[in-house]
């Protein structure tokens, strides 16, 4: 690598975990390094976090408090994904009271008031719901007044008392319509009977807005105790069945709530439901179907019990209450002015930037869907600010050193991994197929119960197995929270101490170096590799994980998962455009030109390596007297011959070409790690077998064209064609190739080859000349 380089990459420090916190102990403190991976990764002096950080110390030590019982489940950034994650199911009383002790754990009503200040739900100043655009709350706005249905005033009559209180809201018309279609596209969103309706309160405070808050919140911020709460729902289900019995429905009729997590609108609504015809989209929501019944009952046994909520396990959350309201304000100021909409829309019901990408970006798998992806972050959700902040809320990132976070709770895998608190049995002499990049990166696998059923098409392990036979992940030993995801990858200001593009590219390129350089030296890879990431939204661990797959054995989870399956490729050429595209100076262009052009030629060379490494793991033995005994499986047939021999073939043939030392061509292996050669193995055999005889002839003899059994003959003679060696073995005579043999005697006739023929011959004709005599 070129000096000019080392010192270009040099220029633009990336900050790494060493450089702040307690030091490491000697054995994890970086080794020998080559120039590159020196310049990209670095080893200098590094930004003081601690100035840089915009979290304050009070918000940290609540962040610790907290980190005692939130989870991170399948990467989960908010109360709301967490309680998805650990309660996948919410239909049942048992269920309910579950998901309340749950969200005390998680800091109970303040905090999940926070997470709806954070995404736009509630106004701080007042606690009650927004009645935005951004995000949109259908039953708030409908409640409020700000939207109306059209004709909704007479069933608003049927609530007879219960109007003032309580108000009907009706399913978008397509749905109604659809109510019975089995069709996924409409059971997804369709009504879930012939009549079904929803009941929401007119009462905007927050306490309200889903039934998981039932008499969870605090008296000092005008909620009620869980006694009063049970009085207000047992309203709402008189309310409901008031309706019902008014509007005509027969006496079979369903309450249900969908519990916060499983709710895909932040404003209360409860299913009315006439159950004598249900459609299959009611099956199809069982799972979060929770009986209205269901919510009465726990309400009355907490109400029996005088139950108390938990108190809140510190007094910093006014604090966080302040900076989301702060932030708010900020955001709909700007709205205002014109320079912005708030930044989530509220997708599904989204809580957290996280949810908001998936809601509205369900694919991202290609270069469209990863930069609409960044573009989304960049210019709708907040940037990298409010990525932050969503990560730090939800305990993945130290908000003092600006690190990922490596305990339990969250319990982030590669991060841990990474920072060296965690090691994987086994993996120790994996790390040194890495050679150079093990300094900076490391190879980690799934878990041994998941690599075993890769090829599994059982619905327990689809979407859990690996995505091959051949399944590993590399990660980085960084842990500073610029690279916990691609998503986010050069968006990081240098005046917070990002990294910037260029060098964000270089290390993408650098990543791909290194996996390459692992499956060229690691027995049973194939050269088909591929390389993808999972964008931040579909991601399931906030730590930064390639996915590295052998190609040529996929199994059902990675078809399971295309649609997250975003290739390095895609997000290297999204990163470039973006680079080509700042107006940055030449200086600077120039610089990340140099960082990308030494990061490509590093993947280059750990490409060579991997072509080498095919040719030196292909299923071969050489011999004392140099000749290659190759095994190959021809058409599915094993076929065992030396390379010299296939060599003979003329050299521009395709035959001669396939077997030159480290060519491509005898790259496809089998499940055995066998070449593959995709041709029919009788034909191929003669043809084979005519070279063989050719290298044992001397040269001073001749050896005849092949002569073929006429069942073959066409297949043959189509094959050497092909392959360009029509003329050599079928047409024209071929002196023989073997130097050392002595020249043999001239052939017998065909007809007297041998003493056994030439009696058969005589035996022949003495019958054809005593048959004409008669």
């Amino acid at each position: 690598m070129a000096c000019h380089l080392q010192w270009a990459l040099a220029q633009v420090n990336m900050p790494t975990p060493y450089s702040v916190g307690a030091a490491l102990p000697p054995q994890t403190a970086p080794t020998r390094m080559n120039p590159f991976l020196q310049a990209v990764l670095g080893t200098g002096a590094r930004p003081d976090w601690t100035t840089t950080c915009s979290v304050t110390e009070a918000d940290a030590q609540m962040l610790k408090m907290q980190e005692s019982s939130f989870l991170g489940v399948d990467g989960a950034t908010s109360l709301k994904a967490e309680i998805t994650g650990k309660i996948p199911e919410l239909n049942s009383a048992a269920h309910y009271r579950s998901a309340r002790k749950l969200v005390q754990d998680l800091g109970g009503a303040p905090a999940l008031k926070e997470e709806l200040i954070y995404s736009g739900y509630v106004d701080s100043d007042t606690s009650k719901l927004t009645l935005l655009d951004r995000p949109m709350n259908i039953f708030a706005l409908l409640a409020s007044g700000t939207m109306k249905q059209p004709d909704s005033e007479p069933e608003q009559d049927l609530l007879g008392t219960f109007k003032s209180k309580f108000m009907i809201c009706k399913n978008k018309l397509e749905n109604d319509i659809n109510w019975d279609n089995p069709d996924m596209k409409w059971v997804k969103t369709s009504s879930m009977a012939r009549q079904h309706r929803f009941l929401t309160t007119r009462d905007l405070h927050y306490q309200w807005f889903n039934p998981l808050m039932f008499g969870l919140v605090p008296a000092d911020d005008g909620g009620v105790n869980a006694r009063a709460a049970l009085a207000e729902v047992e309203q709402m289900k008189a309310a409901a069945l008031h309706f019902a019995k008014n509007n005509g429905w027969s006496d079979k009729v369903g309450l249900f709530v969908n519990v916060f997590g499983h709710n895909n609108v932040n404003s209360l609504f409860i299913h009315v439901l006439d159950m004598s015809e249900l459609g299959p989209a009611f099956s199809y929501h069982d799972f979060k179907n929770m009986p209205l019944d269901d919510v009465i009952k726990v309400l009355r046994e907490e109400a029996a019990s005088n139950f108390l909520p938990a108190p809140v396990k510190t007094t910093d959350l006014p604090g966080l209450l302040e900076k989301a309201g702060a932030r708010r304000r900020r955001d709909t100021t700007n709205d205002a002015r014109g320079t912005g909409n708030f930044f989530f829309a509220g997708t599904d019901g989204a809580t957290s930037v996280k949810a908001e990408v998936v809601g509205r970006l369900p694919i991202i798998k290609d270069a469209a869907s990863f930069r609409a992806a960044r573009r989304m972050l960049t210019e709708e959700l907040g940037g990298m600010a409010t990525l932050k902040e969503e990560l730090a809320r939800s305990g993945f990132i130290d908000p003092v050193t600006g690190n990922l976070t490596t305990g339990t709770r969250p319990f982030n895998v590669f991060a841990r991994i990474g920072g060296g608190v965690m090691t994987q049995p086994g993996m120790d002499k994996e790390q040194e197929y890495l050679q150079e990049f093990k300094d900076h990166f490391i190879v980690c696998s799934n878990l041994p119960a998941n690599d075993e059923h890769w090829d599994s098409d059982d619905k327990e392990w689809v979407g859990k197995a690996s995505m091959s036979k051949r399944h590993r992940f590399l990660t980085i030993k960084d842990l500073h929270w610029q690279w916990f995801n691609v998503l986010g990858f050069g968006l990081l200001p240098e005046s917070k101490g990002g990294a910037g593009l260029g060098r964000a590219i270089a290390l993408v390129e650098v990543m791909k170096a290194a996996a390459l350089r692992y499956t060229a030296i690691c027995p049973g890879w194939t050269n088909r590799v591929g390389l993808f990431f999972h964008v931040f939204g579909h991601n399931s661990v906030n730590s930064l994980h390639l996915h590295i797959l052998d190609m040529a054995e996929l199994g059902p989870t990675f078809w399971h998962y295309e649609y997250k399956n975003c290739p390095l490729d895609v997000v290297l050429k999204v990163l470039k455009e973006e680079a080509s595209s700042h107006s940055t100076g030449a200086e600077s262009y120039g610089l990340m030109a140099e960082v990308t052009a030494a990061a490509t030629e590093a993947a280059k060379a750990a490409a060579a390596a991997a072509e080498a490494a095919l040719s030196a793991s292909r299923p071969s033995v050489r011999c004392s007297d140099g000749l290659e005994i190759l095994t190959l499986n021809v058409g599915g047939e094993l076929f065992t011959v030396s390379r010299q021999i296939m060599l003979q073939a003329p050299p521009d043939s395709l035959l001669h070409q396939m077997f030159v030392e480290d060519t491509v061509r005898l790259s496809n292996l089998d499940a055995n790690q066998r070449p593959f050669l995709n041709y029919p193995a009788t034909a191929f055999r003669y043809i084979a077998d005519h070279l063989r005889l050719l290298a044992q002839l001397p040269k001073t003899n001749v050896l005849q064209p092949l002569t073929v059994p006429p069942s073959h003959e066409k297949q043959v003679r189509e094959l050497a064609w092909i392959l360009g060696v029509e003329d050599m073995v079928l047409c024209t005579p071929q002196y023989g190739r073997n130097g050392k043999a002595a020249a043999l005697r001239p052939q017998l006739g065909r007809s007297f080859c041998c003493m056994r023929r030439r009696a058969q011959h005589g035996e022949i004709s003495s019958q054809l000349s005593n048959s004409s005599q008669v």
